[in-house]
């Protein structure tokens, strides 16, 4: 598709000789626009390139009136407006692109922190219980071994008693 502002610098370049106005350029090249329609592509082509063509004031009945000027070869040389739009588009397309994979590290982030939460509080109580369980068992070890402090301290007394009495039996066996 051919940009319109495009088809009226090709036609001042077919037609360097002279100027036309916005009437002229729609009967040859707009004859399904109105004069309006076709003046406001010559306002484009204005303000997105002021010096392109050669520009002649409006008149006071609105009359705006262009001609070729050099540098509309190698502006359509170089893709002219349709290159142009093609450029930007392009750009829309590629900044859409990156919004969406922004969107989408920004949903990857909230998943990532969502996980390390649960997995923070599952630490935290893994980390509790582990804690409750190393008091226990220490608790537990201390107590029995206090146990078995008390055993080998009280076995010795009732060998020793239980030997004193064997002693004597035998003493007295012997008496």
């Amino acid at each position: 598709m051919s940009d319109n502002r495009d088809k009226i610098l090709k036609f001042l370049i077919e037609n360097k000789d002279r100027s036309f106005d916005q009437n002229e350029l729609k009967k040859q090249l707009f004859p399904e626009l109105n004069k309006d329609q076709v003046k406001e592509f010559l306002y484009k082509i204005i303000k997105h390139k002021p010096n392109l063509m050669k520009v002649y004031k409006e008149s006071s009945i609105g009359i705006l009136s262009v001609e070729y000027s050099g540098l509309i070869d190698d502006f359509l040389k170089n893709g002219g407006f349709e290159k142009i739009e093609q450029d930007i588009e392009y750009e829309l397309v590629k900044k859409a692109e990156r919004e969406a994979k922004s969107d989408k590290l920004m949903d990857l982030d909230l998943k990532l922190k969502q996980f390390e939460s649960k997995i923070g509080k599952k630490i935290v109580v893994a980390g509790i219980i582990i804690t409750v369980l190393n008091l226990l068992v220490s608790f537990l070890t201390s107590e029995f071994h206090v146990f078995d402090d008390k055993q080998s301290t009280q076995m010795p007394q009732v060998k020793k008693q239980e030997q004193t009495k064997l002693q004597s039996k035998l003493k007295d066996s012997l008496n």
